[in-house]
């Protein structure tokens, strides 16, 4: 069986206060069952195997449903972007992207199409699983 390390709620929110520390604005929760929607959506169903498939798999469900969650005041896709990383830097894995699309990177391109409701979960997935490397020790 497959030992696969989440993250929880509460170490979201963490991230999104962080986020909003660095940048000098204001933190605000919008409700913590956002949160908790969007981890079980994209671990779901709490144990291996997972719906969406691999860790690089999950981490795309992971960050397409706190991007649509817009559980906080500010940062939301910043949250979503770094809770996603975290999440695969406990299982080993990292993402490897191009770093300028039209002026941005590759990540910041298809968080933000998502934001808008121009990246399908299924895109989103996808794009994790193509970027995926082992992390380097």
């Amino acid at each position: 069986m497959m030992i696969v390390h989440t993250l929880t709620a509460d170490s979201v929110v963490e991230i999104n206060q962080l986020i909003c520390a660095d940048g000098g604005n204001r933190h605000q929760c919008y409700g913590i069952g956002k949160v908790e929607s969007a981890l079980h959506s994209a671990f779901y169903p709490g144990d291996y195997p997972f719906q969406h498939g691999g860790v690089a798999c999950l981490a795309g469900a992971l960050c397409f449903y706190l991007t649509q969650a817009h559980a906080f005041y500010d940062g939301n896709k910043r949250t979503a972007l770094i809770a996603s990383l975290a999440f695969l830097d406990l299982n080993g894995w990292d993402l490897q992207y191009p770093m300028d699309v039209g002026g941005k990177t590759d990540v910041a391109d298809i968080i933000e199409r998502c934001a808008d409701g121009k990246v399908t979960k299924e895109e989103m997935i996808e794009w994790f699983d193509r970027h995926k490397i082992i992390q380097q020790k």
